[in-house]
């Protein structure tokens, strides 16, 4: 593309108490998120002792609620895009949200019928916890582009809010497997209390203390019908192989985390130690990854950044998957961390760029329609996060139950319902349990764990470098266009973009 005029200077336009108060806030919404998405299975794994008919039931009452979700998510993008309240159209949702979430959060963690009745409890309990979080994520995240369509301001605040959310993520992740091992039950009530507070009290500063610019806050649009948000999604090719992207990225993150504790419990033994450092190595690089992101961005494109970033993350998952098996690889915490460096520092890196990518999306609609909806076009982000996690649940329950896996933690889970027994003595029979775990099962966990989220990452990649031709120098010409827009709503020329378009996709 030819050089449509000289280099800008951007300057933030947000004030310095929005930008800090948003993004960090996003601690509390990720740690109560993760501790129900990455370790609520697990909770119900070890501690309830339901049958493998009442674990595959419970499986399906999650897929189907995640189902639920991809409907409920554009419906709750559209309700807050007709929103108009003197506090605009955001903040209501992300209160009542989280208000909500966190008694539920507080809920599943401390109501245990037993059998068949729990299964019924879980599936009302968890479905209103999807649509509550809905509630708040697509409100939250729907905000973020109102904010600043600066793209180094932009680019800034995506990385503000991935790092704080990580931190929230790692807090969760590095301290429950250590804290909860040979004592779940009360252990994870405790948990889910701290998280949800923390959730609520985060949700309620980022209400009173961010500020929107008045011209974003301000809503003079027709309403969004159904047919409109529906054509939305149709007509912004784009958007559509971003979020398939990230759908894929979701996924293949999703079942590392959701089959590490149990990897880590059978391949060292029952104790959460391990599971915490590799966690933290997990934290570290991905806040390494976070932070040298926008340094990147100055000395390569986002091409370049993705390319180089899925060959460390490929490089990861080989390491990990041939640990114990290659006499070059030994067998222990060392060696899964090495593999786990380059694992995390690309896919982090991956993920920085898509989320970019998904919210320069919402301009690209702007420059082809003449239309803005941020809150339709950012419902797709939680949607996929939910379908993605109702894959990875099928997945992961396949993987456990035909390994053999899950008869051997529902031995385990037993132990819990003995009163008498001391959390050393629990942790003991426990591993007498794990030693009886074959090479065969241990196999299948591995295979669940690195293969299946290698073949997923190269799909992603395909579909970055193949599919999304939004990069550096299209969105300056699109920004630029919609600045003259501004000057002279006369004005409408998006054939030069889309010609460019048709070319590089023939």
């Amino acid at each position: 593309m030819k050089n449509l005029g000289k280099r800008k200077v951007y300057v933030s336009d947000v004030d310095t108490v929005s930008k800090w108060v948003f993004s960090s806030t996003g601690i509390g919404r990720d740690a109560a998120f993760n501790l129900v998405s990455l370790f609520l299975l697990t909770y119900i794994q070890f501690t309830m002792g339901l049958t493998v008919a009442q674990f595959s039931a419970l499986t399906a009452i999650i897929v189907l609620c995640r189902i639920w979700d991809g409907i409920n998510d554009p419906l709750m993008g559209m309700i807050i895009e007709n929103t108009h309240t003197r506090w605009g159209k955001f903040k209501p949702w992300i209160l009542i949200g989280a208000i909500l979430n966190g008694f539920i959060i507080i809920s599943l963690f401390f109501i245990r019928p037993e059998g068949w009745n729990f299964v019924i409890f879980f599936g009302i309990a968890y479905l209103l916890w999807g649509m509550t979080f809905t509630m708040n994520d697509i409100a939250y995240w729907s905000m973020l582009p109102s904010l600043s369509s600066e793209p180094r301001t932009r680019d800034q605040l995506t990385t503000l809010v991935a790092l704080f959310a990580n931190v929230g993520a790692f807090l969760v992740g590095g301290l429950v497997p250590i804290l909860t091992t040979g004592n779940m039950v009360a252990a994870y009530r405790n948990i889910a209390i701290l998280v949800g507070i923390l959730f609520i009290i985060c949700q309620v500063l980022c209400v009173l203390l961010v500020k929107e610019k008045p011209d974003k806050i301000i809503n003079d649009k027709p309403k969004v019908s159904f047919t409109k948000m529906f054509k939305l999604i149709k007509r912004n090719d784009q958007l559509l192989w971003i979020t398939i992207a990230l759908f894929l990225h979701y996924l293949l993150q999703s079942i590392i985390n959701a089959l590490g504790i149990n990897m880590f419990y059978f391949e060292f033994g029952y104790d959460g130690t391990n599971m915490t450092i590799f966690i933290a190595v997990y934290a570290i690089i991905s806040l390494i990854s976070t932070a040298v992101y926008p340094l990147l961005t100055k000395k390569l494109t986002r091409m370049q950044i993705v390319t180089y970033a899925f060959w460390l993350s490929i490089v990861g998952f080989i390491i990990f998957f041939l640990t114990g098996y290659v006499p070059f690889i030994p067998h222990n915490i060392i060696s899964f961390c090495i593999a786990g460096v380059f694992i995390f520092a690309g896919y982090g890196l991956i993920y920085l760029v898509i989320l970019v990518q998904f919210s320069n999306t919402i301009e690209y609609d702007e420059y082809l329609t003449g239309e803005r909806n941020e809150s339709v076009t950012f419902s797709l982000r939680p949607l996929t996060a939910k379908i993605s996690g109702a894959f990875q649940q099928a997945i992961v329950t396949i993987v456990l139950i035909s390994s053999g896996i899950y008869g051997l933690s529902r031995k385990i889970s037993q132990l819990e319902f003995v009163k008498d027994l001391t959390i050393n003595a629990r942790q003991e029979q426990a591993d007498a349990i794990i030693g009886t775990a074959t090479n065969d099962m241990l196999l299948v966990l591995r295979i669940g764990i690195a293969i299946v989220p290698l073949i997923l990452e190269i799909f992603v990649y395909y579909i970055i470098r193949k599919k999304y031709l939004i990069n550096e120098n299209v969105y300056e010409s699109m920004m630029n266009e919609l600045e003259l827009r501004k000057q002279d709503p006369n004005h409408f020329d998006n054939k030069s973009i889309l010609e460019s378009v048709d070319k590089k996709t023939s």
